[in-house]
């Protein structure tokens, strides 16, 4: 009988010291899944997520572009993922229970914001919003948003660019133009008010034998 009480008290301190391990395993499993999102990200966006069913993040999710994916994670765990990296403003937006929205192409940031708007209006959820974002470096926060849901596209703004680029020089050509036919204009009056002088000339009478 001792025995036995020793055995199941060594399997319950067993079991109590692996308890802790197995936590720091997940712990470690689900900052390098973060990591793995944070790598080649674009931007990265807080939303405050209180209160929000799992059929409602569902949903959500659903409605994101295929380069978006929306992550419930804790603020320490994102604030350890983020450290000495070129997200680790976010710190300043994780602030209550969030949930992470990482956006992998920059095209596609418009449309991912617009979707998570859409979500507020048909879900009639006021109080919850972007806590902030974090997109090339700069640190945007929730007044700010209005300037990255209207942002241009790349290929619409490097065809603006190009646009403009190629706009000097088509104004330098039309101004040539207007040059060169203003020359050949004023050639052609000369050649005209010429050949009337001397054809004048030919026809005038001679008075010089009077």
């Amino acid at each position: 009988m001792p025995s036995l009480i020793y055995s199941l008290r060594s399997s319950a301190a067993s079991a109590t010291s692996a308890a802790p391990s197995l936590r720091s395993a997940m712990r470690l499993l689900r900052r390098q899944s973060l990591e793995r999102e944070l790598d080649g990200c674009q931007m990265v966006a807080g939303f405050w997520c209180h209160s929000l069913t799992v059929r409602q993040i569902q949903c959500l999710r659903g409605a994101l572009p295929k380069s978006a994916k929306l992550i419930v994670a804790k603020n320490t765990l994102l604030g350890k993922s983020t450290e000495g990296t070129r997200w680790a403003s976010l710190r300043s937006c994780a602030r209550g229970m969030n949930a992470w929205l990482f956006i992998r192409s920059e095209d596609e940031v418009p449309a991912a914001l617009k979707a998570c708007r859409d979500f507020q209006r048909q879900w009639k959820l006021d109080l919850n919003d972007f806590t902030g974002a974090v997109f090339h470096g700069h640190i945007y926060g929730p007044q700010d948003f209005g300037v990255l849901e209207t942002m241009p596209a790349t290929s619409e703004s490097n065809a603006y660019l190009l646009g403009s680029l190629h706009l000097p020089a088509a104004s330098l050509i039309g101004l040539l133009q207007v040059s060169q036919e203003g020359v050949s204009s004023v050639a052609a009056n000369a050649t005209t008010a010429a050949s009337g002088a001397t054809s004048e000339a030919v026809e005038a009478p001679d008075h010089t034998s009077n």
